[in-house]
């Protein structure tokens, strides 16, 4: 008996593959279904993801995911691998495929598939966490148009007005890393709205206070509230959907929480002009408090220690929506028959999740690029309100409308992100599944047509393990130099006060391309480790918020010894010089992913 034969828990991508083997060549199928080399190459084959239950193979065959045979076939036009199950051939990989085929045959063609929420279930899933993970980021951007306004109000300087903006950078920061931790273990839906009713009551607060130090403790509350939605959701993102589909929903989710800081300050003007800068904090407590009525009803567990496929009931109250109770639902998500062969062991808490990532120097690098990438963004968002209202005598109406061509920019940069990460990675598996194939075949001659043997070798040598990584990063390179240079034309025609125009187009194609990295970065994050998702993504969004507050915090000093132009040039060609960092992450992304292969795999 192997390894792999003696465990239950293990699941396809967590072999060095990651997604496909090739199928052997051998004339004979050997063994039965649950032999080593077959049990493998059907795993590879099917592509399952890192959650998906695959108990089947290893005893419970109506436990396998429902996806196999649509992941086969799919692999398999694609890339040529198997024919039509008629056309048997006298060809040695002919017998294979038809083999293969068999195999896949025998299994239950009712066994669960890897989500019970069909694909209007996720849509609507990941729009309530987009609109969630908007109202975090809106938060500090909509607050932009007035801080002017505050400062006369309250009778205090510039550099302390930015003062409430880098505290809720700092909170925001740090409230994913304390919280994330819970709802990897206590589930997601108690967290959420915990999470609403804390930022619905610090806005009411925020929208009734009279003193500056109310102001700066209610900011605190407000971000320590909201923020942990943003690691949350990256979260839910990751356990409703596969490999395959997850860079487009996941680009979304984290695309909106920029979204929200690019229109946050048109918003802001908007309101503030039409009534006053009270009614900004209003808004965003009467949204919020919709949120929360919606989340209650609507919103279902989705962690999947708790609820697997999303077919078996919560037991916790805290876990369980109103929907749930409709009959409608209890037949579309198969409550009433539950699957429990696809609930994940549950993970116990730790004191530290967050050294977990931190422990990988190219998690660091990942981490830092980002991070940097997002606080030049959010200093380049500080300084354009500033400029506006002091150098371009603009009114809070026009501010905010400066701010359009941001928006716009980034919500084009949220759609074709995540959709070009899918097509990246379905083109770079096509590729890998050509190359295993000759790397099993040469290990086959060298090893005497020993299967068991070869998957050993394979299983077990990072060289063969796919490169999530480079498929994920290969992007990063070209849209982090364009960001760079706009933002140092940025820098210099505010400098310089060129024509409006001017500033509005460098600052678009800035935001155009600055943002990409979250998405590719969060991506990473929930790809290498899916079981803490949201501390790894709480830890993504503890390195952007930790270092735009320093940099806001700096900006006013900064601007009086460098000004505009030094200080973009500074920043741009830092982040420039950063990026060239993430090689290191690319390079070892084989020993990376073959490390969590290996520590989720036991």
């Amino acid at each position: 008996m192997t390894k792999l034969e003696n465990t239950n828990k293990s699941r396809s991508d967590l072999l060095p593959s990651n997604d496909i083997y090739n199928m052997n060549n051998n004339n004979e199928t050997k063994g039965s279904l649950h032999s080593h080399s077959e049990t493998t190459k059907i795993l590879q084959d099917s592509n399952i993801d890192e959650h998906e239950d695959i108990n089947s193979i290893f005893g419970n065959n109506d436990s396998y995911e429902n996806e196999t045979m649509s992941h086969v076939n799919t692999n398999a036009s694609d890339s040529n691998y198997m024919m039509e199950l008629g056309d048997v051939s006298d060809q040695s990989s002919d017998k294979s495929n038809k083999n293969l085929n068999n195999k896949i045959d025998e299994l239950d063609e009712n066994s669960p598939p890897h989500s019970r929420f069909t694909r209007n279930d996720k849509i609507m899933l990941i729009a309530q966490c987009a609109f969630t993970g908007f109202f975090s980021s809106i938060a500090g951007a909509i607050y932009y148009p007035v801080l002017t306004l505050i400062e006369g109000l309250f009778k205090i300087t510039e550099e302390q007005a930015n003062i409430s903006v880098v505290v809720y950078f700092i909170f925001q920061g740090i409230a994913p890393i304390i919280v994330g931790n819970l709802a990897d273990t206590n589930g997601r839906r108690p967290l959420i709205l915990s999470c609403l009713l804390i930022y619905f009551c610090a806005c009411v607060g925020l929208a009734s206070c009279n003193t500056y130090a109310q102001l700066i403790g209610l900011r605190c509350l407000q971000a320590a509230g909201i923020a942990p939605v943003i690691a949350i959701n990256s979260g839910i993102a990751g356990d409703i959907t596969t490999r395959r589909e997850r860079g487009s929903y996941i680009g979304y989710v984290s695309g909106f929480v920029v979204i929200g800081s690019a229109f946050g300050a048109l918003i802001g003007a908007g309101l503030s002009s039409t009534w006053d800068w009270r009614a900004i904090f209003w808004f965003l407590a009467i949204g919020s408090g919709v949120c929360v009525i919606y989340s209650i009803i609507l919103f279902p567990e989705t962690k999947r220690s708790i609820v697997g496929n999303g077919s078996i009931a919560p037991k916790s109250i805290l876990n369980k929506c109103v929907i749930l109770s409709i009959p409608a639902v209890r037949r579309k998500w198969h409550l009433d028959k539950p699957e429990y062969n696809t609930l994940e062991p549950p993970k116990k808490s730790k004191a530290f999740p967050i050294f977990e990532i931190l422990k990988h120097k190219e998690m660091i690098i990942l981490l830092i690029v980002a991070g940097l990438q997002f606080s030049m963004w959010t200093t380049h968002q500080t300084s354009l309100t500033t400029v506006l209202s002091k150098r371009y005598n603009l009114t809070v109406a026009k501010i905010g409308l400066c701010f359009l061509p941001t928006g716009i920019c980034t919500m084009i940069s949220v759609i074709t992100c995540g959709k070009f990460l899918n097509y990246a990675y379905k083109k770079d598996i096509a590729k890998y599944e050509l190359w295993i194939k000759d790397q099993r075949e040469i290990l086959l001659q060298e090893n005497n047509e020993d299967e068991d043997k070869v998957d050993e070798i394979i299983f077990n040598d990072p060289k063969y393990t796919f490169n999530i990584c480079r498929s994920r990063l290969k992007p990063a390179f070209v849209t982090l130099f364009l960001s760079s240079c706009g933002f140092i034309a940025f820098g210099w025609c505010i400098e310089k006060r060129v024509p409006l125009a001017a500033v509005l187009v460098t600052s678009g194609f800035s935001s155009l391309f600055s943002n990409c990295i979250l998405t590719m970065s969060t991506t990473v994050c929930v790809d290498l480790f899916p079981s803490i998702s949201t501390t790894a993504t709480g830890c993504l969004n503890l390195f952007r918020c930790s270092m735009s507050a320093i940099l806001i915090a700096c900006l006013s000093k900064m601007v009086s010894k460098m000004n505009y132009g030094g200080v973009f040039t500074f920043l741009g060609a830092l982040t420039g010089v950063s990026s060239f960092l993430l090689l290191i992450t690319v390079r070892n992304g084989k020993e990376l992913t073959f490390y969590r292969n290996k520590l989720n795999y036991n």
